[in-house]
């Protein structure tokens, strides 16, 4: 009967873990393209609804159209979809999945209740649409069950893979190995282009890839920069939203990116930076083959794979949630309030945690038991999407602000800066300067041919050394340089050996005077800017760190008392086996008294 629901279900019992299921069914795009489904289109959000999207799909030669709710889902648990239909045959459709631990083994559940608006929905639902979609259900379950058991592949034939072009490919692979790049990265690049499905081939994270592949994510990185300059790749990057981690902008270039952003989604305006917003994604290159980036399902929980769990609250009653907690801290983050509260791990923490409104508009944290947990959530007065979000997943992407720190990006894509005016936030950067000791006088002593030759023949050993150590000369002045490094134990480490290698530069450069140099290292936030075509930094830090190396003497590294702090910077002296002395001194043109560090490198 119109308007009643008509409720269909189907129970399995597979033998496998619902840790290894859980990846395969929830990722529910590439799930309706293996049953055949249509591809969707959204048009924004929804008058009606502002926590639903507006979509449409054309089916049997008919577009539909319908509101979609966000999904919800508890990792390894269950999710579940609302559709509201405009037309057709029916006026609404709920459906998902829950997936309870058995032994070994699985008990799943898969469940859809449908609405029909007349007599012929009803008789659709029944006899066609709905059974055929618990047998596909099935079947597909059954799928996964065989090839987490066996290996291959889990979706059908439907999920496409595009022939590569033979002639393309071996040009790019010739040329990418003769880059100097970690030849099992390339390898491994190579065959996953070949032999990857189109799907995975848009919008790749190299960091990700990296996990899978068991390889060093920087080598994973700079292979993909190789990639990207041979033709193999294309460099994109994406400008991502700080409250709901989705994808506002797509630049192709850095300098199309604007210092400021907005989330139609999350109604949010906020200022763009390197290190938080803005991530690297590669897609293969249209002259090698095929990729694909189609939309099959809008609430894809596949698509938000930081979050462990996501609930639509509306006001009414309370809601629970049970959820696996490891030992990480987590976000649950109100999306339409923009509110957020951290839980952290503790072992004396509880398994049971009340949260409402004022907790989330107060902010700070919450001590959690590793293990199960139970939410009791309070909705409030205004509709909203509760996220909860492991905090680790910012690490998984590759940031602007490491990459613009690569001397290979600088090498590779030179032309790569942001646009003339535009300044963009970096919320920590490693600084670096070195400078020759009594150069002035080194050039009236040998002349100013030769002492520029013996400057140069430095630069070259110091930008080995900063390359060497993931950073990037960022300019020369004089004889000068300035450094940049995304980590700070890799800037220190870097001027460590600059000091500690030294021998071996002047060894080569006998029988002229040696070189002495002097070396500052300083961290803090700074401003990306463009100054002459070249991605600079300017603000505080960098003048502290500059004004840091003044008070070096010669054969030290000075460094800032916030730097030696750093627990891989006590970990790269350890290693190094550095001399420290205390001192604080006035820095030019600053006020207040610096407390810094002097490090003696072994000899």
């Amino acid at each position: 009967m119109a308007g009643t629901p008509i409720v269909m279900r189907k129970e399995l019992r597979l033998a496998v873990p619902a840790r290894d299921l859980w990846p395969l069914v929830s990722n529910t795009g590439r799930f309706n393209k293996s049953l055949g489904l249509p591809e969707m289109t959204t048009h924004g959000w929804s008058a009606a609804d502002p926590l639903s999207k507006e979509v449409s799909a054309r089916l049997y030669g008919l577009t539909l159209r319908w509101r979609e709710q966000p999904f919800e889902w508890a990792e390894r648990r269950f999710f579940r979809g609302v559709r509201v239909f405009e037309s057709g045959p029916f006026e609404r459709f709920e459906g998902g999945m829950t997936l309870e631990a058995e032994g070994d083994g699985t008990r799943v559940v898969v469940e859809s209740a449908f609405t029909p608006r007349h007599a012929l929905g009803a008789f659709i639902v029944r006899y066609a649409a709905g059974r055929r979609a618990l047998a596909d259900a099935e079947a597909m379950l059954k799928r996964f069950e065989a090839s987490l058991k066996s290996g291959g592949d889990a979706f059908p034939a439907r999920r496409t893979k595009s022939p590569a072009s033979a002639a393309a490919l071996a040009r790019k692979a010739e040329q990418l190995h003769e880059s100097p790049v970690d030849r099992a990265a390339a390898s491994q690049l190579l065959r996953f282009v070949e032999h990857a499905y189109d799907d995975e081939l848009s919008r790749m994270r190299p960091f990700e890839l990296a996990d899978r592949w068991g390889l060093d994510r920087l080598s994973v990185l700079k292979t993909f920069l190789y990639a990207a300059k041979s033709g193999l790749l294309d460099l994109t990057w994406e400008v991502l939203c700080p409250n709901c981690a989705g994808a506002n902008a797509r630049p192709g270039s850095l300098k199309e990116l604007s210092a400021h952003g907005r989330c139609d989604s999350c109604d949010l305006g906020y200022d763009v930076s390197l290190d938080e917003t803005i991530e690297v994604r590669f897609t293969v290159s249209a002259a090698v083959r095929a990729s694909e980036a189609h939309t099959f399902c809008v609430g894809n929980p596949a698509q938000t794979p930081h979050a462990l769990a996501q609930l639509v609250l509306r006001p009414g009653p309370e809601r629970r949630l049970e959820v696996e907690l490891e030992s990480e801290s987590y976000l649950l983050r109100d999306l339409e309030g923009k509110k957020s509260l951290r839980l952290r791990p503790s072992e004396r923490g509880a398994r049971e945690l009340a949260v409402d409104e004022p907790a989330l508009a107060r902010g700070g944290e919450l001590a959690f038991k590793p293990g199960p947990v139970r939410l009791a959530i309070r909705p409030g007065k205004e509709p909203t999407i509760l996220r909860l979000e492991r905090e680790s997943w910012r690490d998984r992407g590759a940031k602007a602000s490491l990459v613009t720190t690569l001397q290979e990006f600088r090498d590779l894509f030179s032309a790569e800066v942001l646009a003339p005016g535009v300044e963009m936030a970096v919320r920590s950067i490693a600084l670096l300067f070195s400078d020759l000791k009594d150069s002035t006088a080194l050039y009236e002593a040998i002349g100013d041919a030769t002492a520029y030759a013996l400057v140069r023949a430095h630069f070259d050993y110091l930008f080995d050394i900063v390359r060497r150590r993931n950073g990037a000369v960022v300019k020369t002045i004089g004889d000068a340089v300035m450094a940049a490094f995304s980590r700070p134990g890799e800037a220190v480490e870097a001027a460590l050996d600059m000091q500690e290698r030294l021998d071996e530069l002047n060894g080569k450069l006998a029988p002229r005077p040696p070189v002495v140099l002097k070396v500052g290292v300083h961290e803090g936030p700074a401003i990306a800017i463009n100054t002459d075509g070249v991605l600079d930094y300017f603000g505080t830090t960098v003048n502290v760190a500059a004004r840091i190396q003044g008070e070096s003497k010669g054969s030290d590294v000075v460094i800032s008392e916030k730097l030696y702090g750093e627990p891989e910077v006590q970990e790269a002296l350890s290693r190094h086996g550095a001399k420290v002395e205390a001192l604080n001194a006035r820095l030019k043109g600053l006020a207040d008294e610096h407390r810094l560090r002097r490090l003696t490198a072994k000899e």
